[in-house]
């Protein structure tokens, strides 16, 4: 059996939301008062104010995808 340490680190992605420069945090899991359940991401500007943003206004910036080898086609 293979023994190690697992590590878990915030990884923080520099965003644009709402023509802001932010960094995004992470997403949380949310209700509202109807009860319906939703992600909304959690983004720090720069003057410091946090916010929750729904996904379609989170522009990331820093090419994640560029990471990821996908097929042609």
């Amino acid at each position: 059996m293979a023994s190690g340490n697992i590590t878990i680190s915030q990884e923080y992605r520099p965003c644009i939301v709402k023509e802001k420069r932010a960094l995004f945090h992470g997403w949380v899991h949310t209700k509202n008062l109807l009860g319906q359940e939703f992600e909304v991401g959690i983004v720090e500007y720069e003057d410091g104010q946090v916010e929750e943003v729904t996904p379609n206004n989170i522009k990331f910036c820093d090419d994640k995808l560029k990471e990821y080898i996908f097929e042609e086609g």
